[in-house]
């Protein structure tokens, strides 16, 4: 038997641990190829459609993704399995084999692997390349379907690409192994377990650092987001770390032999293991929990994003179609009377309308930086704007004498651009009035458009003085028509657009469904591309619990076999190894669902929306998932270990 046999009679008979690595690997490669396929299409790279532009660079980020999350995968995987097969190598080189020999013998395993993952996941990366391209045609609105087509340059980067990859840390990580010395390598798996020990003070860092990460996280706004991405990510990966490595050991020490319901029966075998190999497992819990948090707030933002889009767009743009005619004595954009038209020609039922005329009015206020400048607004009736706020459900507001209300129509900014009952002096003209603003309002009311952005609203009294004194061509007038089945109204928003003179002026007038159809677009190719990098993640995270389960398979089968002597029964038994692969399960699972639970609060901070039921929806099929590979993984864990007892009987 050569050395090329050797290693294919080692894979066969390491099939179980090479299961979940092999099918992640596949999966990588399959994905890569898809993406790969789509960027270098002709008909991408050489057509005109709509959105292909931005969705090319989007998968490119995605591939870069892929390939730097496969390093780290494959050359954790690589270390793993040299690791648990050190005994192996060390019986091996005893029985002659040089160094150089089981360099080779290595190098023949981690090849014959990696071409056969690179072979099949290209095979279904092209099986499943047509409904691919199907579905992107689709989401990208294309008049003809992106033809399935062989693309060479696909094959090339998938195939060498990845080659190259599991070449280069295949060469890296064998040389660890050709250094030792057979003796080092025999100890490696004999070494006794210490009761693992933990510093006081590094456990109080975990809890400080996890509590500035969920301060920051629960108190983000629009106005300190960037200031505190990059302190977030610090302070949670510190804290994640060291929660593993130190609070983890604590906590196990802390109740270990005293009288607790957790130290009965066989949860004493199941957690006097996790006290003892708890170091060992810490990496991985890290490296789970993170990952978990990673995928549950990367997929649970695009999701939350494009689910609440149809509401977001309501709020920032209060009116389906919506204008501002800078001089109210003439209609300079567009005829009311042809935007109704056009609507009822369309067959859309018209809710409401708005017609409200406005003075432009001067003040000082503070900036967001703190600066004292000159604002403009436009001053409305307080019986008009009370109309709108009825038709769009919010409540109404009341005043007295001089009292006055700022109106800022984008409700994530949570920021006072004036103090309560701060006085405001207003200028129309050669006139001065002094006014008081009890309340600001971020609510979108009327098109945001120009000087209608911003607006005070005053007392119907109030403001017939003022309008009084100035003529109707200094003044603004807004428009807005709100119907039903908006986001349907595509073709008949393009019409009004075509018909309505912007010479100059594209600013001047909106509509909600071509933006809406536009972001919504994007929304879908991002939660596209998205769901296939996350469901990587997925499958990596839980190939790395399944790694770490079978690469010690060998120590488990002792240790079981001893309880089995000693009076343990079979159902004890597959009650201890179904808790000890719960726990590498599930932990991980349940920090990284209270990480993505306060990224979801930012979130919902940051939309100024309600996010609650898309955050269960996420984590409840994140959940299903990941019982789902628990559960296979417990199956098949539970069979290997248990196999031999089988014939003690």
């Amino acid at each position: 038997m050569n050395i090329r046999h050797l290693a294919k009679r080692n894979i066969e008979g390491n099939a179980k641990r090479y299961l979940a690595y092999f099918l992640s690997c596949i999966f990588a490669v399959t994905i890569f190829y898809m993406y790969a396929a789509f960027i270098f299409h002709p008909d991408v790279i050489e057509g005109e459609m709509k959105g292909a532009a931005v969705t090319r660079r989007g998968m490119i980020a995605a591939e870069i993704i892929i390939i730097i999350f496969s390093v780290f995968f494959i050359s954790y995987s690589n270390g793993a399995f040299l690791q648990t097969r050190k005994k192996e190598f060390g019986l091996l080189t005893l029985f002659g084999m040089s160094k150089g020999q089981l360099r080779k013998l290595i190098y023949f395993e981690q090849t014959i692997v990696s071409i056969l993952a690179i072979v099949v996941g290209v095979g279904l990366g092209l099986l499943f390349s047509k409904l691919f391209l199907m579905l992107m045609s689709a989401l990208l609105s294309v008049d003809s379907p992106i033809e399935f087509m062989l693309v060479p340059e696909a094959f090339l980067y998938t195939i060498g690409g990845f080659f190259i990859l599991f070449q280069l840390l295949t060469l890296l990580g064998l040389f660890k192994v050709g250094k030792q010395e057979p003796i080092d390598l025999l100890k490696e798996a004999s070494k006794p377990k210490n009761t693992p020990l933990f510093s006081y003070w590094l456990v109080l860092l975990t809890v400080v650092c996890l509590s500035i990460t969920y301060y920051l996280a629960a108190t983000i706004a629009m106005l300190n987001v960037f200031g505190r991405i990059l302190p977030i990510l610090f302070f949670v990966l510190v804290g994640t770390y060291f929660l593993f490595t130190q609070g983890s050991v604590a906590v196990m020490k802390s109740i270990y032999g005293k009288k607790s319901r957790l130290y009965r029966g066989t949860n004493l075998v199941t957690d006097t293991n996790m006290l003892f190999h708890v170091r060992d497992f810490s990496k991985m819990f890290f490296l789970t929990s993170v990952i978990t948090a990673v995928i549950l707030t990367a997929a649970g933002t695009i999701f939350m994003f494009y689910a609440d889009l149809k509401d977001q767009s309501e709020r920032n743009m209060p009116q389906a179609i919506g204008w501002v005619e800078n001089n109210a004595e003439q209609h300079s954009i567009i005829e009311p009377d042809k935007v109704r038209k056009t609507l009822n020609d369309g067959g859309f039922e018209i809710l409401y309308e708005v017609d409200i005329v406005g003075v432009p009015v001067s003040h000082f206020m503070e900036n967001v930086t703190g600066e004292r400048v000159e604002g403009e607004a436009l001053l409305l009736p307080e019986s008009e704007i009370n109309r709108i706020l009825e038709k769009r459900g919010f409540a109404t507001i009341e005043l007295r004498d001089n009292q006055a209300v700022y109106n800022y129509p984008y409700e994530y900014l949570e920021y006072d651009f004036f103090e309560k009952d701060e006085h405001l002096e207003i200028q129309v003209q050669n006139l001065t009035e002094e006014v008081v603003i009890i309340e600001q309002l971020n609510k979108g009311v009327i098109a945001p458009i120009g000087i209608a952005t911003s607006s005070i609203i005053v007392r119907d009294q109030l403001y017939e003085q003022i309008s009084n004194e100035v003529p109707l061509s200094n003044k603004a007038r807004v428009h807005g028509f709100e119907m039903d089945n908006w986001e349907q109204a595509i073709e008949v928003s393009e019409m009004i657009e075509a018909e309505a003179n912007l010479d100059g002026a594209e600013h001047q007038l909106q509509t909600r469904a071509t933006g809406f159809q536009s972001i919504k677009q994007g929304s879908a190719l991002t939660l596209f591309i998205g769901l296939f990098v996350s469901l990587l993640f997925f499958i990596v995270q839980g190939s790395m619990i399944y790694l770490k389960l079978f690469t010690t398979i060998e120590d488990k089968k002792m240790q079981i076999y001893s309880l089995f002597r000693v009076g343990l029964t079979r159902k004890e038994i597959r009650k201890i190894l179904n808790h000890e692969v719960a726990m590498l399960f599930f932990i991980p699972f349940v920090i990284g669902t209270v990480h993505a639970l306060f990224a979801y609060v930012a979130l919902s901070n940051l939309l100024a929306a309600n996010l609650t039921r898309y955050a269960a929806l996420v984590i409840g099929i994140y959940f299903i998932l990941q019982l789902s590979y628990y559960l296979i993984t417990r199956k098949l864990y539970a069979k290997s270990v248990t196999n031999d007892i089988r014939y003690t009987n």
